[in-house]
């Protein structure tokens, strides 16, 4: 908080030389150059904290944030959420559509998990419907090798044929 009062006492008292050096100088071209100095300059005074900032304290300063504030993982896990929830119907309709390749009429659930980057990957798989032996079979080898899900993590339902 230290460092904020003194970056804006340092521009302000800046700001306020500056406006009083352009104003005791002669019109003309001095006048037209001590506003294009003093500007640089004040742009720098600006600048200066960016430079020679110690990020680590800034990360330390927002992680010392009373509880009410934003946590980083808080964001992330929001805009993870919606991101798990379709890559989830869009896995399950892919399983569905290559069930219906081998044949079988399916209905898949998928569950996801964050995996590495926060990145919901699929975990677990319910897949239901009236398949054979060989249909069940082909799936779980196609589920294993295309979606990474391994065999103790599929889950089939076997339902009568009508």
């Amino acid at each position: 908080m230290e460092l904020i009062r003194t970056w804006i006492l340092t521009v302000t008292v800046s700001a306020l030389i500056i406006a009083a050096a352009e104003a005791l100088m002669p019109e003309g071209a001095v006048k037209k150059v001590g506003k294009l100095t003093g500007g640089l300059i004040l742009v720098l005074g600006i600048l200066q904290p960016l430079v020679s900032m110690d990020y680590q304290d800034l990360y330390d300063m927002v992680n010392t944030l009373p509880a009410g504030s934003i946590r980083q993982e808080s964001l992330a896990e929001a805009a993870a959420d919606p991101m798990k929830g379709i890559i989830e119907e869009e896995l399950g309709a892919y399983i569905v559509d290559k069930g219906a390749e081998l044949g079988l009429e399916c209905t898949a659930q998928v569950e996801c998990a964050a995996g590495e980057e926060g990145v919901p990957t699929p975990q677990r798989v319910t897949v239901s419907g009236p398949f054979t032996q060989s249909q069940k079979e082909r799936l779980i080898q196609w589920i294993t090798e295309d979606l990474g899900i391994p065999r103790e993590y599929q889950i089939y339902i076997s339902e009568e044929t009508p």
